[in-house]
């Protein structure tokens, strides 16, 4: 559907100068997540998700990242989306992943948690359930750019009329698909986006940015696990090991078996290569009988930990004392209202 509405000049973009023929590197880095809730930094430590992990991405390719699940994939298009900080510089378009706000302009990132992270007070997850139109989502930017905005729209099967708390899964997918890439974009990064798409929009979407590749020069990293029409789609690959290592990258032309399953014409290329490696780690795992970690294993929760004031009542220091008796604080309702220790002299 098309809005007529009056357009607007988009501001200028900042500039980014030469940065050279890699629009994305990464040397050596090992990266893992803080092991206590009580922060929210992230550091080394012994349990590293990634590993001296080495990658390279010409400008205008376009890589498929395969791991199995908790290898790390999410971990890494996180960090080049700027959003860890790392101790080792990882630089996108030649500028610091996380320090560099002028990414924010050139760079797009789409993963499956767009609105679904819980709101505090809510007491449940809210995906973008406002009762608004899509064409009010983030108008400005729509209006600015509305050719791009209604050549979306059109290929997603989006009815910019749409209210947002009356969508589907799969509706509210297209939307945030729409608002990602209604920016032309140098950098797109891309973490199973396309899960909730039916096949013909997907086969579609998979087009639309191969013609972002071939005729800006947009360089797309896609982490999947569904590799259906993805066999001619990719430039590159890398493979991410489930030990967070780099298992193989490159050219797709400069895989072996890629070339060998190629020449004899195979009918799921990219799904055999996956299952090729990825096979071997699941084998080799159930033999020791290791599992992957949970998500949030080794997460603790530190009572005194006040969370910048977003903290349950029972997050209260425990050296904190009352002015009579010098009960310490258990994060009791009781303590809350000065009666600290009033309930155990009826035990």
């Amino acid at each position: 559907m098309t809005l007529q509405q009056p357009k607007i000049t988009p501001k200028p973009l900042p500039s980014i100068a030469e940065y050279g023929p890699h629009a994305i590197e990464v040397q050596d880095l090992t990266f893992g997540y803080n092991t206590s809730a009580s922060s929210s930094m992230v550091k080394e430590n012994s349990s590293n998700v990634l590993h001296n992990l080495n990658l390279t991405l010409p400008t205008g390719s376009r890589c498929l990242l395969i791991g199995a699940n908790g290898s790390g994939k999410s971990t890494l298009l996180r960090i080049l989306a700027g959003r860890h900080l790392t101790q080792q510089p990882v630089k996108v378009l030649g500028l610091n992943s996380f320090r560099d706000t002028k990414l924010n302009f050139h760079r797009a990132y789409l993963d499956c948690d767009w609105g679904m992270t819980s709101i505090a007070f809510v007491g449940a997850s809210v995906p973008m359930m406002a009762d608004i139109p899509v064409h009010k989502m983030m108008e400005r930017l729509q209006n600015s750019y509305p050719e791009r905005r209604d050549e979306l729209a059109m290929m997603l099967g989006i009815d910019l009329n749409w209210r947002m708390h009356q969508l589907s899964d799969g509706q509210r997918r297209r939307v945030q698909i729409l608002l990602g890439l209604v920016r032309p974009f140098k950098i797109l990064l891309l973490d199973e986006i396309t899960t909730s798409l039916d096949v013909c929009v997907r086969q579609d979407l998979l087009k639309w940015l191969v013609k972002e590749s071939d005729e800006r020069g947009a360089t797309i990293l896609y982490a999947t696990h569904i590799f259906d029409g993805l066999d001619d789609w990719a430039s590159h690959l890398f493979y991410l090991t489930n030990k967070g290592t780099c298992g193989w990258q490159g050219k797709m032309e400069d895989l072996e078996v890629y070339k060998e399953l190629k020449a004899n014409n195979h009918p799921a290329k990219m799904l055999s290569i996956a299952e090729h490696w990825l096979r071997k780690e699941l084998e080799e795992s159930r033999a020791k009988n290791e599992y992957e970690k949970a998500q949030y294993a080794g997460m603790e929760l530190d009572p005194t930990d006040r969370q910048g004031g977003y903290a349950s009542g029972r997050n209260i220091p425990m050296e904190e004392t009352t002015t009579t008796g010098g009960v310490k604080r258990q994060g009791r309702l009781s303590d809350l209202m000065g009666n600290a220790g009033k309930m155990d002299s009826h035990r």
